[in-house]
């Protein structure tokens, strides 16, 4: 009767263990970045020595088999930074719930939405963060503005399609995109979508993404902050090398609810090739935002050019080390920033008309 009793028990353990499963992984990535401010005002050029978080992040997964080809999906993204932990660092990353079957997937969360479409590789590489094309893509209006939070949305409810021959497409809502719902008496209007199709089959990988939002408080007076953004991207693998093209068209509507309008819209490209070579592969990447246009009159000097180089060595699956160079120049009313560069790179904003370099290297391990 004993064994019977421990046999049972270890079957239903067994099948418990099959239905359900939890995973911990994670990426820390970092690096000594030397950032230099060049062509701003008399007394605010320089330079400063830094250690760079590339966003360093723990995540819990899990799924649990329900039946029928449905399953329970979650994830806990928590990132953190190598050299301090301020609470502003230490914001959720992907973390959601929700399910996928034979007719895709739906999720209920916080979650990368439109921003940086068919941008380089650099983020996700060992080469610094602040060289990616996010740069420029996620901002407007001479970079004072972020699309889509050049991050992630909250209170996002996503349905992902599933796969049809390499076609995959996404639709997103959000109740509120940069964070809680309007006050008291004020129940707010506030509220974000997103469609996106992607293909990827062979050397080709495309895809397309429209973003349209608008800021929480619409009562008569209030700040406006609405947005709408397209982008579409191009990859194509060579084989001796992956060159890619990003348009992004984005536009902020400022000034005030019921006031004039303040149409702020910004064009860029970006081009990032990839090379292999070897155990390593070589990434440039150019990009270029237009001047802005303010209610379709151009705003003179509100332009931008990025230009970003890196090499990534693999020394193993997990690990690989990397060195990058990246500059922006920017025109004499446009102060874009490198990508987190006063969040994760230690090192301030520049000023507008100021132009910021980075020379980085870091190493990166995922586990």
């Amino acid at each position: 009767m004993k064994k019977s009793l421990v046999a049972l028990a270890a079957f239903a353990a067994v099948s418990a263990f099959a239905q359900s499963s939890v995973t911990l992984s994670g990426i820390v990535k970092g690096g000594v970045a030397q950032t230099k401010y060049s062509g701003g005002g008399a007394g605010t050029n320089g330079n400063g020595l830094a250690i760079a978080d590339g966003s360093s992040r723990f995540i819990i997964g899990g799924t649990e088999d329900l039946g029928g080809g449905l399953k329970a999906v979650f994830q806990i993204d928590t990132r953190f930074r190598l050299d301090e932990s301020p609470a502003a660092a230490q914001a959720g990353g992907n973390t959601f719930v929700g399910l996928r079957g034979g007719l895709g997937m739906v999720q209920l969360g916080k979650l990368d939405t439109h921003y940086c479409l068919g941008s380089d590789q650099h983020g996700a590489r060992s080469t610094a963060l602040q060289a990616s094309s996010c740069s420029i893509l996620g901002y407007v209006n001479g970079g004072t503005n972020a699309i889509a939070n050049a991050s992630r949305s909250v209170n996002v409810v996503r349905y992902t399609t599933p796969n049809f021959s390499g076609f995959q497409g996404q639709a997103n809502y959000s109740t509120n995109w940069v964070g809680s719902e309007g006050a008291v008496g004020d129940a707010g209007k506030g509220r974000a979508m997103s469609l996106g199709l992607n293909y990827s089959n062979g050397p080709l990988r495309t895809g397309v993404s429209f973003w349209d939002a608008n800021s929480e408080s619409r009562v008569t007076g209030a700040a406006r902050n609405d947005q709408s953004a397209g982008s579409a991207f191009i990859d194509w693998n060579f084989g001796v090398a992956t060159v890619g093209l990003t348009y992004d068209s984005s536009q902020i509507n400022g000034g005030t609810i019921g006031g004039a309008a303040a149409e702020n819209r910004r064009r860029a490209f970006s081009i990032p090739v990839t090379v292999p070579l070897g155990a390593g592969t070589f990434l440039v990447t150019y990009t270029k935002a237009q001047q802005v246009k303010l209610n379709g009159t151009t705003t003179p000097n509100t332009g931008a050019t990025m230009f970003s180089v890196g090499y990534d060595y693999a020394l193993s699956k997990r690990t690989s080390v990397g060195v990058s160079y990246a500059k922006i120049n920017n025109q004499s009313a446009a102060g874009y920033n490198l990508y987190t560069q006063a969040a994760l790179n230690g090192t301030p904003n520049n000023a507008v008309g100021q132009d910021p370099s980075q020379l980085y290297l870091g190493v990166r391990h995922a586990f």
